[in-house]
């Protein structure tokens, strides 16, 4: 259901896995949600209900779009390679090495430390604080989804 020629892969020397990430130019999705697998996994209800749901979660794309902007998606390291700087080095790869300008990644958890200690530390800005709410928040455990960006032009 990945639309592998936007994600960019951080390989070991025996080819295992450590990281991966998506970079979209905001006009596709880096995920295409498969109908008939969802159905031959979660039954035939189940399957069109996670269909339709997620479609609006993940399929969804920038709603401006501009050849200077790209989004950034589903950013994560194998367990085993977490806090060894895998996903920082395809995250610099990416900002180094495509030609966007301005790098977006939209709804992060504010529980998930880690990921924010990394953008931050990429020079990544938040932008947007979308909170959860109060009966959502205490049954999941997070109080805001946070967006953020990258702009070249601003490090100079």
């Amino acid at each position: 259901m990945f639309v592998l020629n936007q994600f960019y892969v951080a390989v070991t020397e025996d080819r295992k896995v450590a990281g991966m990430a998506a970079c979209t130019d905001g006009t596709v999705s880096s995920v295409k949600l498969n109908q008939k697998e969802l159905r031959k996994h979660l039954g035939f209800y189940k399957g069109t209900l996670a269909g339709l749901f997620l479609k609006k979660e993940f399929e969804a794309t920038l709603s401006d779009p501009s050849p200077v902007k790209c989004s950034i998606d589903f950013v994560g390291a194998a367990p085993e390679f977490r806090g060894q700087g895998a996903a920082m080095m395809i995250l610099r790869h990416m900002m180094e090495n495509t030609p966007y300008e301005q790098f977006l990644i939209a709804e992060v958890a504010d529980t998930n430390i880690p990921a924010m200690k990394l953008y931050q530390k990429l020079g990544f800005q938040v932008y947007s604080r979308k909170p959860v709410p109060l009966k959502r928040a205490q049954k999941i455990g997070i109080n805001h989804f946070i967006s953020l960006k990258y702009e070249k032009s601003l490090k100079g």
